[in-house]
């Protein structure tokens, strides 16, 4: 019998439950996303560690066996640093399986701009391997214990030693100057022609700047496809107290958006093609990356928090046609 795999009903449902399961998390959330910055040593990779972390998470818990003998998931802190752990080191090594493919050169070391943060854990990072400063970060930053670290290693005791001894002599032999974040990003150009569209308040002009299957992503919320999924038009609707300005972070052109009279409340990242927007990701929901910018960029901060709104969005989530719209919890 024919039928739908999946109704509106039981996707309102799940969407329930993920609000519900960031509410569980998010005291941990704040030193996940610290331990993500010591790992990928970049505030963006940073942000999505820990969102893949999370929905990993969300599907181990999900299937309800939380405190059975050998649940992977009676110890939630422990659970989410082996997490993001294993995602990050499978992810370095796909990175060097792919360098070795194409037999890359090595990149050019990049001056460090004055601004940049001159820490040990920015050493630790450009000078041991991934192992090596994963170990040191969760025993000598978040004290975990030798056999945890094991365990969210994949490894032995002894092989937490070893790595521990390889990973502090690296920082202690390490120079003083780190390598610096390399640019990237979207054109000034383009950038400023998103800012002028959106203060004209104006859906075709909005509109224009977009590619016709721009993509709109939400970390921990969500997202829509296609330049007419009702983003233009909820921004024309709900922005007449948003102010957006251009800001160059480590070397990439983004958009600061304050509310009148308030703080930073999103930081909106451009990827381009053919001078349009093709890729537009809004980081409104993700406070400790608004924190860590906020601070590095020197301008007063002022969070949603992690996935609920102020009053003055109430309207525009409950109207929106984008897909994160609907089932969002409301305060």
């Amino acid at each position: 019998m024919d039928r739908e795999a999946f109704t509106d009903e039981a996707a309102r449902a799940l969407r329930r439950a993920w609000f519900t399961y960031l509410d569980e998390v998010e005291p941990l959330r704040e030193p996940l996303h610290a331990y993500g910055m010591r790992l990928t040593g970049n505030v963006w990779d940073a942000e999505d560690l820990v969102q893949e972390t999370l929905l990993k998470g969300f599907a181990m818990i999900g299937r309800g066996d939380l405190h059975g003998p050998g649940s992977p998931v009676a110890n939630p802190r422990a659970y989410l640093f082996r997490t993001a752990t294993n995602l990050w080191l499978d992810g370095e090594r796909r990175k060097a399986r792919e360098r070795a493919v194409l037999a890359d050169p090595p990149p050019q070391p990049v001056e460090a701009a004055p601004e940049a943060v001159r820490s040990a854990g920015e050493r630790l990072f450009s000078e041991t391997a991934p192992q090596e400063r994963a170990a040191v970060i969760l025993k000598d930053v978040f004290s975990f214990s030798l056999e945890e670290i094991a365990d969210q290693l994949r490894t032995t005791v002894g092989g937490v030693k070893a790595a521990l001894h390889r990973g502090r002599a690296a920082l202690k032999s390490a120079g003083a100057e780190p390598k610096a974040q390399s640019g990237g990003g979207p054109s000034r150009e383009l950038v400023d022609r998103f800012i002028d569209a959106f203060r004209s308040r104006d859906v075709a002009t909005i509109t224009a700047c977009l590619t016709e299957s721009c993509e709109i992503h939400v970390p921990g919320v969500g997202g829509g496809r296609g330049r007419r999924g009702g983003w233009a038009e909820a921004s024309v609707a709900h922005g007449a107290n948003v102010r957006l300005e251009p800001a160059l972070y480590h070397g990439e052109n983004v958009i600061l958006a304050f509310h009148e009279g308030q703080g930073l409340y999103d930081v909106i990242r451009l990827e381009e093609a053919d001078g349009l927007v093709s890729h537009l990701t809004n980081y409104c929901f993700t406070p400790d990356t608004l924190h860590i910018i906020g601070a590095e960029l020197g301008v007063p901060v002022a969070p949603w928090g992690y996935h609920q709104p102020p009053e003055v969005l109430v309207d525009m989530i409950r109207t929106t046609t984008l897909p994160w719209g609907e089932g969002m919890k409301l305060h």
